[in-house]
């Protein structure tokens, strides 16, 4: 097991021997997800896609012509985010990047909005069965279930959602971190329910997935100095507090993508660029690094 974390300055590979290795120095590297056959994908340097092997090797697998945010894979295509607010897929096996003309037909885009940054597509997600889930940064979740042919929209616009993603295993299920607090859908992400109720702060960033059980973490707006991390069913029912080792409060945001889960660790990155690993489950936190540079993401593999 260990922990990546991804940076504008290379990615950075904690063994759970204790090793800290380094790896694409002087490469911008964000959007780290699963891939096709075990492998991980990545955006380097904003507009290229590599696929990251077992074997630890690189490889380049698509060049856009613009820049990209977020990248999500199904049984047969990779699909990536980009900076202007649309999908693009990438065929793996010759690298072809072909645009989704029906992203851009989407009912209600004409009320998407920038807010803080601009318009774009914050993170996206494919559940077990093949329904893409995509968070535009301001424009809700849009969700498709023909590879990217059709979209409906799902969620409301200015529930503000910051990140996206789908169960491992479970089709039905999909978890949402939003201004809103945390959403919750038990319909592949065609419908959601979000709640604030029994958070102390409830602007949500940041979302990962332990088993049956959601993670979210919350502080108390966009240049908060504190957050804090909450947990609940992904079916639905009360949220509680995650102590487990960690302080009363956490530096800064714990961004979009900088919290993770292998299904039975948890890993995250605060404000400060601290990593932070549990020994199992929401529970024995300790700092495994601290003060890693321009965090962009961080992965349990």
């Amino acid at each position: 097991m260990s922990v990546l974390v991804t940076t504008t300055n290379g990615y950075h590979i904690f063994t759970s021997s204790g090793k800290h290795l380094t790896s694409l120095e002087g490469h911008r590297v964000e959007a780290f997800t699963p891939g096709l056959d075990g492998a991980w994908l990545a955006i380097v340097d904003r507009r290229e896609i590599w696929r990251h092997g077992a074997d630890g090797s690189w490889t380049p697998l698509a060049k856009c012509d613009v820049d990209l945010t977020a990248v999500a894979a199904t049984e047969h295509a990779v699909f990536a985010g980009t900076a202007d607010a649309r999908v693009v897929r990438i065929v793996p096996e010759s690298g072809a990047v072909v645009a989704l003309d029906g992203f851009d037909a989407v009912p209600g885009r004409d009320a998407w909005h920038a807010v803080g940054i601009p318009l774009q597509v914050r993170s996206m997600t494919a559940t077990v069965d093949g329904a893409l889930l995509v968070n535009v940064h301001v424009g809700g979740i849009p969700r498709s279930t023909d590879a990217g042919a059709t979209w409906e929209p799902t969620l409301d616009v200015d529930d503000d959602v910051h990140q996206v993603l789908a169960h491992p295993t479970r089709a039905e299920i999909a978890v949402a971190a939003a201004s809103a607090g945390l959403c919750r859908s038990t319909d592949g992400g065609a419908t959601w329910r979000s709640t604030t109720e029994g958070m102390e702060m409830s602007y949500a960033r940041g979302v990962a997935i332990v088993g049956d059980d959601v993670v979210v973490t919350v502080s108390d707006g966009p240049w908060s100095e504190r957050s804090a991390l909450y947990r609940a069913a992904v079916d639905g029912g009360p949220v509680e507090r995650v102590i487990g080792g960690l302080p009363e409060y956490l530096a800064g945001n714990i961004d979009t993508r900088c919290i993770a889960s292998d299904e039975t660790k948890l890993a995250l990155a605060d404000g400060n660029g601290d990593i932070w690993l549990s020994s199992n489950g929401f529970e024995g936190f300790t700092r495994i690094a601290e003060g890693i540079d321009a965090v962009t993401g961080v992965a349990i593999a």
